[in-house]
């Protein structure tokens, strides 16, 4: 007994001599924790109590969350997500991240490297301890040998081959970006030192699981690439993807094998071919700063040399206009140029929704709250404080936000998969990682806890600022001050309105660019066009037998009924492909890099009547300028422009490092590849010195999408073994390349439609809620002989008002927010009246639907109902 007081009696000994301040302080922090369970229980009672209401709330809360959390989740996965290596901040990107898959030829260039300036950049610079060197492979067939035990390994055979997307890549590209293989190994420093001598490749993670089930056997397994037998030596883990963004790599090949699988192109020693990206890391200590201030004046002094030695080379280090230099933390990504304003549009969007949405709940709760004033008035008059009722209201309000997100989460999961197909062309997913990770859960919590403060604050503060002896008098409909007058709900049901003009504002303006992209002038035929691609270098026939194989493809199309013209091209017309070339005009001084460079075609004879584009001076090419020896060339208007401006260019010449071309026409400007801006500078060379013209262009009378299967039959009859990607008529390939314009029209006018609904449906409740507190004004009148149409006249004309309140107030948020869309947009400008009238109107017609139902019930009270209101 004696052991046990003594051990009951140790904390009453430590009680006594502790700081009462400090007991205090841990009696009320109890208090407070007891407080908060006991307000989220009877929260989760109340809600349960009024389901109707609560199931209204959460939804549409559940709409705005989710919405903002999945355009997140897009920005966070494109825009800010840093690649899954090690320290990624000490990642350095040396040019244009996002030249992806570009290649050029002619003077160097520092937004793509060639492959001898990156070796320059490599051995004599001092800020890096590595750089790495990646482009893309084009097209390459892989093929998989049969398996000898067909039960086990049926994944490893293949009866026609495959084209997964590579990358060519230096030696030391998983050592620079700090990425271990997750079995076998990586490349070796020493396998990308002598052409063709190290037939290996890596593959990634997700290629192993589609095209080897996981099976460990792969390693070490010979695969066939353009018919060089390779042999996989590693796997990269499942985080890791390449460092290209929303482009899968599949596998990875040393830069050394390019000269075996594509032995028609040996750019790994030619200064004026330039497609590489370049990655480095910095060395410990280096800043980003410092290795900027070396790297910049590094490569203008080694285009200084190279320009010295070959002078014929191209652009030396001064006439560089641009080096870029940036953070590789994010690795390179073509997608991110296309879609960072459009996603960044989008997030303001849908956080307007969301205020909407806000506006709405909080009025749907000042209307509760109306309710619930007897058993406030309660509450405060036993002694319960207003601190503690606000508390008490605000976690009901935090309850309703967290049962929103968490549905708005599921929501935002299954948007993102919809958004995703909808911004990739013909129906493919980007790859992109948008699993709703930590990043992701973050932003929401933020989002929810801001939006139960936003909705859920001034209903709060309010409902607890009451009359205590005229609630405690009354026994239901009665409220005093501004509560009378509802001067809080007309507040948010104008923001409300404010907001919707402006969303539905940007859906008007959205929409009428992107009909006028649709009805753009290309400059050619965009109708009766089909364009057809075809990949016959895989034949692997010598080039006469390839020039034979074009020319009898043809004619042959050429003769099928409904066909007015055939030519062909190396890059194709809304492809995605183009090239770029340096020049030399005589007598012509170039003060800077754009001054002597121009995107080229290498196209067939009658070319732009094939394509239906219009010659302005001069002629068209013909069958004897292919063969001819003394070469020739064609010339649009922008090039004629901006070289010749005073000057007639046909007979001019100009020079590309070696033949010199002899200018015989000038065409009118064509769009190739892109809908927007002025078209750029271009020649056009025939294909006479070149082989390996992928695309024909064949000109129809009718609908070129009735003529899609006859293509088809005559390429396969005429050569069985050629990969054919085709025909599509153009008007769906110009469409194809709409698609980031096509993806902000549809979410901005589904956006505005869901403000639109939302901004009615706080209409009609403010109308019905006001409409309910004046029955007794509305009983007199009819007593004192109003006619119902007068009543329902006094119910639309506060619609009406409240209407043109928001509309006003709305005004300046439509130009601010048409100011910032401006980059979206083509052939509107920002300030656009058509738009406004359309939404205001659009706004008027749902404002007087949403009081013709209050306004009806308006009409409908007699005397007596106003009498027993009383």
């Amino acid at each position: 007994m004696h052991a046990i007081r003594a051990a009951d009696s140790e904390p009453l000994h430590r009680l006594a001599v502790r700081n009462p301040d400090s007991i205090l302080e841990e009696m009320k922090r109890g208090n407070f924790l007891d407080h908060l369970r006991r307000d989220f229980a009877y929260a989760i009672r109340a809600l349960r109590h009024h389901r109707g209401f609560s199931a209204v709330v959460v939804l549409t809360l559940a709409l705005g969350i989710g919405a903002n959390s999945a355009i997140f989740s897009l920005v966070d996965a494109l825009l800010l997500r840093s690649l899954p290596v090690a320290h990624p901040e000490q990642l350095v990107a040396l040019g244009d991240v996002t030249q992806t898959n570009s290649v050029w030829t002619g003077a160097p260039r520092t937004d793509v490297y060639s492959y001898p300036l990156y070796e320059d950049i490599r051995d004599d610079n001092t800020v890096l301890s590595g750089v790495y060197a990646t482009t893309g492979t084009g097209s390459l067939a892989f093929g998989f040998a049969e398996s000898s035990d067909s039960g086990s390994d049926r994944a490893a055979s293949a009866p026609k081959p495959e084209y997964p997307h590579a990358r060519y890549v230096t030696a030391n590209y998983f050592r620079v970006l700090g990425v271990a293989p997750a079995r076998g190994r990586v490349f070796r420093p020493d396998e990308d030192r002598a052409a063709g001598a190290a037939p290996v490749i890596v593959i990634s993670d997700g290629y192993w699981k589609r095209r080897f089930a996981r099976d460990p056997r792969a390693i070490g397994r010979t695969v066939s690439v353009n018919h060089v037998p390779m042999t996989i030596v590693g796997v990269t883990p499942p985080a890791f993807t390449g460092d290209v963004v929303a482009e899968r790599t599949d596998v990875w090949i040393p830069v050394s094998m390019a000269p075996a699988l594509t032995p028609t192109n040996d750019w790994l020693n030619d200064r004026r071919w330039d497609g590489l990206l370049l990655m480095g890391r910095r060395k410990p200590g280096v800043t980003f700063a410092q290795a900027r201030a070396e790297l910049v004046p590094l490569i203008r002094r080694l285009l200084d040399r190279a320009a010295a030695a070959n002078p014929k080379s191209g652009a030396s280090g001064s006439q560089v206009e641009d080096i870029p230099i940036s953070s590789g933390a994010r690795g390179f990504s073509y997608w991110r140029a296309q879609y960072a304003t459009s996603l960044y549009t989008l997030l303001v969007a849908v956080a307007l929704v969301l205020f909407i949405v806000c506006a709405n709940v909080a009025n749907l709760l000042l209307g509760r709250a109306t309710s619930r004033r007897r058993e406030i008035g309660v509450r405060l008059a036993v002694g319960a404080g207003r601190g503690r009722l606000v508390q008490q209201l605000m976690i009901e309000s935090v309850t309703l936000a967290a049962t929103g997100a968490v549905l708005g989460l599921g929501l935002a999961h299954w948007g993102i998969a919809l958004l995703l197909r909808f911004a990739a062309a013909g129906g493919s997913v980007l790859p992109l990682d948008t699993r709703l990770d930590a990043r992701v859960l973050a932003f929401t919590a933020v989002l929810t806890v801001v939006s139960a403060l936003l909705f859920g604050l001034a209903p709060a503060l309010r409902a607890t600022r009451v009359d205590l002896a005229m609630v405690l008098r009354s026994h239901s409909r009665g409220i005093s001050g501004p509560w009378r007058r509802l001067g809080a709900g007309r507040v948010l049901v104008a923001l409300q309105v404010a907001l919707s003009l402006t969303m539905l504002v940007a859906t008007g303006m959205v929409m009428r660019s992107l009909r006028a992209l649709e009805m753009g002038d290309l400059g050619l035929d965009r109708d009766h066009l089909l364009i057809l691609s075809l990949d016959a270098a895989k034949l692997q026939r010598s080039d006469s037998a390839l020039e034979a194989l074009r020319r009898e493809l043809s004619s042959k199309i050429g003769a099928l009924p409904g066909v007015t013209a055939v030519s062909f091209s190396k890059n194709g017309i809304f492809k995605g492909t183009d090239a770029w070339t340096t020049f030399e005009i005589p007598g012509f001084v170039p003060r800077a890099e754009s001054d002597s460079s121009a995107a080229y075609d290498i196209v067939g004879p009658r070319y732009f009547a094939a394509i239906g584009a219009r010659l302005l001076r001069g002629r068209d090419l013909t069958d004897a300028d292919m063969g001819d020896p003394g070469p020739v060339a064609v010339v649009n208007e922008a090039f004629a422009a901006r070289f010749f401006p005073h000057a007639d260019p046909i007979g001019r010449t100009l020079s590309r490092g070696g033949p010199r071309y002899r200018i015989v026409g000038v065409v009118a400007d064509v769009h190739e590849n892109d809908l927007r801006g002025a078209p750029r500078p271009r020649l056009y060379i025939p294909m006479w010195e070149h082989h390996g013209g992928n695309f024909f262009e064949v000109r129809t009378v009718g609908d070129p999408a009735q003529l899609v299967q006859a293509v088809r039959r005559v390429v396969q009859t005429t050569e069985p073994e050629l990969e054919m990607d085709g025909p599509m008529a153009l008007r769906d390939l110009t469409r194809n390349s709409m698609r980031q314009d096509i993806l902000l029209a549809r979410l901005v006018t589904g956006f505005g439609l869901l403000a639109l609904v939302l901004a009615a449906m706080g209409l009609y409740g403010i109308l019905s809620y006001a409409t309910l507190r004046r029955t007794g004004e509305f009983g007199l009148r009819m007593a004192l002989g109003a006619q119902p149409g007068e009543i329902q006249r006094l119910v639309l004309r506060d619609a009406l008002s409240l209407l043109a309140l928001g509309v006003v107030a709305g005004v300046p948020l439509v130009l601010v927010g048409a100011r910032l869309l401006r980059s979206e947009l083509y052939g509107v400008g920002p300030f656009d009246p058509l738009s406004i009238a359309v939404a205001t109107a659009v706004l008027a017609a749902s404002a007087l639907v949403a009081g013709l139902l209050p306004a009806r019930r308006a009409a409908r009270v007699g005397p007596l109902v106003a009498l027993r209101s009383e």
